[in-house]
């Protein structure tokens, strides 16, 4: 039953163009949903038959606890936006209407927000559906979780999470206390790893849990198979806002630096599968310095170190890499290899 206060959870799921796939990510999501919960689908300006299949699944279903808004395309961030703007659950999640749920996502994560005891309640995904945590058998295989316990501004709990820079929005489920009025980013791609690493220097409470409950489909509309001009932007974007912030509190400069780190070799990395080479603009460059003086340098490797120190030597050797490279394959090209 729903409790006087509302909603315990509130899972917002956007979807734009996904008329293949949303019955199934709805299908997954209803297998095992409670009175507890509520969803909120943003449909942001779909061309397809996106909404005629909600509205179809829904026709067969009744449900009090959904709620879907349609609006014009203003992309994904906006979109969530939106939705937190229409939640009423004590925790928020977020769910791609591409992806499947297991079917033991809400019996193993309800009972944990039940406790309100967690900030944010974490779990790992799949992209491989055969993996999906499954309790078919009703067996109670082992759900493997640990807690993570921030006090007495001790953030040196948070380091293996920073350091792994699995920032996927769709793995965690946050209290809506702790999101307060932070939203995403608007108009810009990898929102995840912009949004989601300053809410943990926000938590008391975190639970890890192992088990893999979420599938992640990889299609071609997805962002990894379509990288833009802007992407590495963006990535630099969440760096400067972490170096910025930084700057204001100290206390969480180590964990912190693995956040930037991680930002530097992704976009770093999207520069040179887009362009070729690491070819950085001069805000680029400006951040990269910018981030290395705030950075807590005994965590960082050393060639590391001298790439962040060095970008244009960085990024020169790369583009005549690129060059020989490029030159090389269409001299072979012309002559036939």
């Amino acid at each position: 039953m729903i409790s006087a206060s509302g909603y315990l959870l509130s899972i917002i799921i956007p979807t734009y163009n996904n008329a293949e796939f949303i019955a199934d990510t709805l299908t997954s999501i209803h297998q095992g949903i409670t009175d507890e919960v509520e969803i909120i689908i943003v449909n942001d300006g779909s061309t397809d038959q996106t909404e005629e299949r909600i509205n179809a699944f829904y026709r067969e279903k009744e449900c009090d606890n959904i709620k879907l808004i349609s609006q014009k395309n203003q992309g994904v961030a906006i979109t969530r936006n939106v939705g937190l703007t229409h939640a009423t659950g004590k925790y928020i999640g977020f769910v791609d209407s591409d992806d499947i749920v297991s079917t033991d996502y809400f019996s193993i994560l309800l009972p944990q927000l039940r406790k309100e005891k967690y900030d944010i309640v974490e779990f790992n995904l799949t992209r491989d559906l055969n993996n999906l945590y499954q309790d078919a058998a009703g067996m109670g295989s082992a759900i493997i979780h640990h807690e993570i316990v921030l006090a007495d501004d001790n953030y040196t709990p948070l380091l293996p999470t920073f350091r792994a820079g699995q920032w996927h929005l769709m793995t965690k489920i946050f209290r809506r206390d702790i999101i307060g009025s932070d939203r995403f980013a608007e108009h810009r791609r990898y929102e995840d790893m912009i949004f989601c690493p300053f809410q943990y220097f926000k938590c008391h409470n975190i639970l890890k849990i192992e088990n893999k409950l979420y599938y992640y489909r990889v299609n071609d509309k997805s962002i990894t198979e379509n990288i833009i001009d802007s992407d590495a932007d963006s990535i630099f974007f969440a760096m400067r806002k972490m170096y910025n912030y930084i700057n204001e509190n100290s206390a969480k400069r180590t964990v912190a630096t693995l956040m930037i780190i991680n930002c530097f070799l992704e976009g770093r990395k999207l520069l040179r599968k887009k362009k070729g080479y690491y070819r950085y603009s001069e805000s680029m460059l400006n951040d990269i310095q910018n981030a290395l003086a705030c950075c807590d340098t005994k965590i960082v490797k050393k060639k590391i170190i001298l790439k962040m120190k060095y970008p244009h030597i960085d990024r020169s050797i790369s583009e005549i890499r690129y060059k020989i490279i490029s030159g090389c394959k269409s001299l072979f090209f012309r002559k036939g290899f």
